[in-house]
């Protein structure tokens, strides 16, 4: 965090105020605080820390909003992303922990992995939004470094929670359809880039990138790779759209990766984790978080070992916890609707892949002060992150066609 104090609109400090009260501080004698962010902690955001202090308590709070620069906020649609995670911390997330806690299901057991939402703001009109929620790095949470490929125990830990949040809408959407029904979130990924012609032309150019590290011999791989640019578009919708899906269509996270997943150690050990920033929240294809994070955050070595393992486990945490949940697990989704699901929308993941992993490759120490212009000049630039890249790069699409996604 940087020492200088950042200039934030008045509705950030309103809103910090509010939540110091709510929280027990006094108003006009706690002193609040904020250290900016780096630019860099997301595309389509800013987080700022927020410390309230009176006496000798001292609370800090993470405080996310839209890109203060306009230009930026408009080239990722950030309000249209804010709004969707409003309405997740808002609506979404709290009527699903409900369900599960009227079921019984404790924080143990159930997914409640989401942290702590003190106060939200939205105001489309005057471009304005905030997300104001509790410091998981005080309570010893982080993240992974995302240039290494993801290892066998937090891939688990992963995989288990996933399961569990997967589960958790296919229970609601058989017991209390009427109210799942407005939690079938649309896509609004796709519109931002269809809107945006740099996004656009930043797909096609991370396509034709990953088909340049094919070699000559690689003809099944570089014609299906062809096929899968010159349709991208087309299938993504197509991917993206839950009635394809139907009936195991689920709320997916929608940015299941390393920089969004936080990790707790208990021995050494990955023990807890949380899932952060749900702006692309949408009901999908369950396949969509899982290929995500299975081919975007671990790599080819891992996949050859531990791909199928890694699917057991998540269909088993999913099927034990709709059992519990009163719904028959394995009628809902038996392990054969898992793997078609997989072979149906896997090809999205893999336009997403060589739009991301540039990113995951990049050591955020060779990251500029400010993001602009084309973003494919300032990911896996160095040669340390190129070598990184076609390592990954590589090894996904190679593993796509072995497992039948491409």
């Amino acid at each position: 965090m940087s020492k200088v104090e950042p200039d934030l609109p008045t509705f950030v400090k309103e809103s910090v105020d509010k939540t110091a009260q709510e929280l027990g501080f006094t108003h006009g004698r706690c002193v609040v605080s904020f250290e900016a962010g780096s630019k860099c902690d997301g595309l389509v955001g800013e987080i700022h820390q927020a410390t309230i202090t009176e006496g000798d308590r001292s609370e800090t709070l993470f405080c996310k909003i839209p890109p203060l620069d306009p230009i930026r906020r408009e080239q990722f649609n950030s309000m249209k992303l804010f709004e969707r995670e409003v309405t997740l911390y808002c609506d979404v997330l709290p009527a699903m922990f409900k369900f599960q806690r009227e079921k019984g299901i404790s924080e143990e057991e159930g997914f409640f992995n989401v942290p702590k939402c003190y106060a939200t703001h939205l105001n489309l009109t005057s471009e304005e939004s905030l997300i104001l929620m509790e410091n998981l790095r005080i309570k010893n949470f982080g993240t992974c470094n995302k240039l290494q490929p993801i290892d066998y125990d937090h891939a688990r830990l992963l995989m288990i929670h996933l399961g569990r949040f997967h589960g958790l809408s296919l229970a609601m959407k058989d017991q209390q359809p009427d109210l799942f029904e407005k939690f079938k979130l649309p896509d609004v990924l796709l519109p931002s880039i269809q809107a945006n012609p740099m996004l656009v032309e930043m797909f096609i150019s991370s396509l034709d990138n990953a088909i340049s590290l094919l070699d000559a011999e690689d003809q099944e791989a570089i014609s299906k790779m062809e096929a899968l640019k010159t349709n991208y578009m087309e299938i993504a919708e197509s991917c993206l759209s839950g009635k394809n899906a139907e009936p195991y269509a689920v709320l997916n996270h929608g940015d299941c990766w390393v920089n969004n997943i936080m990790y707790r150690y208990k021995d050494g050990q990955p023990h807890e984790l949380m899932l952060i920033d749900w702006q692309l929240a949408r009901y999908v294809s369950p396949a969509l978080d899982i290929l995500y994070f299975l081919l975007c955050c671990t790599d080819e070595a891992f996949r050859e070992k531990y791909h199928d393992e890694m699917l057991q486990i998540y269909h088993s945490s999913m099927v034990n916890l709709l059992d519990r949940l009163g719904s028959d697990g394995t009628e809902l989704f038996p392990f054969s609707a898992l793997q078609d699901q997989l072979k149906r929308f896997g090809q999205f993941v893999i336009i997403m892949g060589a739009f991301d992993i540039p990113i995951l490759c990049t050591d955020p120490a060779e990251m500029p002060a400010a993001l602009d212009g084309d973003l494919s000049e300032v990911f896996a630039t160095s040669p340390e992150a190129q070598q990184r890249y076609a390592g990954r790069m590589l090894g996904v699409m190679r593993d796509a066609i072995r497992y039948g996604y491409l």
